[in-house]
């Protein structure tokens, strides 16, 4: 049925659950991490494009993100809390591998369009915050990007996970 949730999150047991409903965070700090930056400015700039994700997601189309979000806000999980520099360069390889657990339990168990929705979800996530800061490629008198290649090159591996 169009516009109803075909996938409800009762439907997976807790560990299921825990995995799609944690996946947006963890692919928020592989993201933040991917352009190799310690800069607590940007750092600041990257959190807030994702918060930014997450609350669009609270009134999101699909059904399925939906969920998910409201469940982060409604557990205290927002990303605002996170404004410290925590994160370390493995957090892209977790986000890859549960990104990719994510998709793959949606689309085994839930409903094809939720699993697409919820995969380009973690892509504009991982996208907006990657937009969030311009940074300089090649030194002091490079152009600057909008997205630099590390962030580049996580992008594309998370397409490749989510299958996109």
């Amino acid at each position: 049925m169009e516009g109803q949730a075909l996938t409800d999150l009762s439907a997976f047991n807790d560990d299921e659950r825990a995995r799609i409903i944690e996946a947006p965070g963890v692919v928020m700090k592989g993201a933040i991490v991917a352009d190799g930056s310690k800069n607590a400015i940007a750092f600041l700039k990257e959190v807030t494009a994702g918060a930014k994700v997450f609350r669009e997601a609270q009134r999101h189309t699909n059904p399925l993100v939906k969920a998910v979000a409201l469940e982060l806000k409604g557990r205290g999980d927002t990303v605002e809390r996170d404004r410290e520099l925590p994160f370390t360069d493995e957090a892209m390889t977790v986000a890859l591998k549960e990104a990719e657990g994510a998709v793959a339990l949606l689309r085994e168990r839930g409903d094809a369009a939720d699993a697409e929705a919820y995969a380009d979800w973690l892509l504009r996530l991982a996208t907006e915050i990657a937009r969030a800061v311009r940074s300089k490629e090649a030194g002091f008198f490079s152009r600057k990007v909008d997205i630099s290649e590390g962030e580049r090159v996580f992008i594309e591996q998370l397409k490749a996970a989510v299958g996109r």
